[in-house]
Parts: structure tokens; sequence; C-alpha cells
């Protein structure tokens, strides 16, 4: 199997560069001093997006919109087989991520957050047609098994997952960049993001 490490937004914005260490310093860093970059849109990602919207985001209190935001911890794909019986199929790949998801209703100029939460976890994609589409989701549990379910759903990725999740500063920053994108995609005209009994903060829009 082919396992890549990567660390991307909604808009397959790079923000974080692959081999990151698990210390929170070191990520902030690395936020800090990243290059931005234009690449292809995922399809995986697509696919995700798409559950997360239609399957988690509907869950909440509904908004004007639903926008997804996230950090890829890591991808699992197929790779060339190993050996000459070894079947590959689509069904092989696995993407962990911190996955949260926010509704928000469109006020003035400004996002309103009405609702939404975290869902950490690893999606299980398969083929249909050209596209890909959810076939599983493992998600960390809530509660007293919350720490031993990440673990056995990140295992060798825990550090890294646990060092992006517990970062404020990381996870803000990737909300923004990915809620500034989706604004600017579909031509929205706002500026401005506001949680509920926090001050407005103006979206990176280019």
């Amino acid at each position: 199997m082919k396992n890549t490490k990567i660390y991307m937004t909604l808009t397959a914005v790079i923000l974080l560069s692959a081999g990151i260490t698990s210390c929170k310093q070191k990520i902030a860093e690395t936020l800090e001093n990243a290059v931005t970059i234009e690449v292809p849109q995922n399809p995986y990602l697509v696919a995700i997006e798409n559950y997360l919207v239609d399957s988690l985001g509907k869950s909440y209190t509904p908004g004007d919109l639903c926008i997804p935001a996230y950090s890829v911890i890591n991808i699992e794909e197929p790779g060339e087989p190993s050996e000459p019986d070894e079947v590959i199929t689509a069904t092989d790949i696995k993407v962990w991520g911190d996955w949260w998801v926010f509704n928000y209703n469109i006020v003035g100029d400004t996002l309103k957050c009405v609702s939404g939460g975290s869902h950490p976890g690893m999606f299980q994609l398969g083929k249909e047609g050209d596209a890909y589409k959810v076939i599983a989701f493992d998600q960390v549990e809530d509660g007293s098994r919350n720490l031993s379910s990440a673990k056995r759903i990140f295992g060798d990725s825990y550090e890294d997952f646990h060092a992006i999740n517990s970062n404020q500063e990381v996870r803000d920053s990737v909300r923004l960049a990915m809620v500034a994108q989706y604004v600017q995609e579909h031509d929205i005209s706002v500026t401005m993001l506001q949680d509920f009994g926090w001050p407005a903060v103006a979206l990176p829009l280019q």
C-alpha cells in the first residue's frame, strides 16, 4: 500500500508540509512559514466534503451554508501489487483527518456560525464510475473512549493528529483559509466570520 502523509485544506491549498513533527510549537512555526501552492482538487476530498455537508452537517441546526474545515493527517491508497496474486481495489483508499463542519447564516457582510462540531476519524473510499464515494467512516468516540478510539483509528499518526487537533491557532487558520476560498469560489459577498459570543474576524480574501 502507498502511504502518503499530507496536510491540506478544502481547496487543496497546502498549509502544512509533509513530515511535520508532533511538537505543537513546531506546527505553529511551520504554519507561520508555510508557502501556499495551488494544486488540482483532490477527488478523494470531494467525496469526503460531500459526506461532511450532506450527512454530518445536516445533523446540526441548519444555516444558509455548510462549509467543512479540516486537516488531512494521512492518505493510504493502492500502490503496485507486492505479490503476483495480490488484488488492489478502489476500496483500499483510506483518508485520516481532523474533520469539522460548520453551518453559517449570511448576515450583511458576515458569516455568522449557528452550529457545528468536530468529527475526527478515518474515511474509507470506493470508486463509483469516475468519482469516489464514502463507503465507511470510523469516527473517534466521545467521552471516556475518546483517547483509546483516537489511538486505535490514527495508529502511528496519532501524535500528528493530536498536535493538530489540540492546537487552536492551527485549526482557526485552516478554517479561515477554507471559508475564504469557499466564498470566493461561490462569489459570496462576505468579508467577515463570527462565532456566537465572539467578535467578527476578517477572512483572508485575495
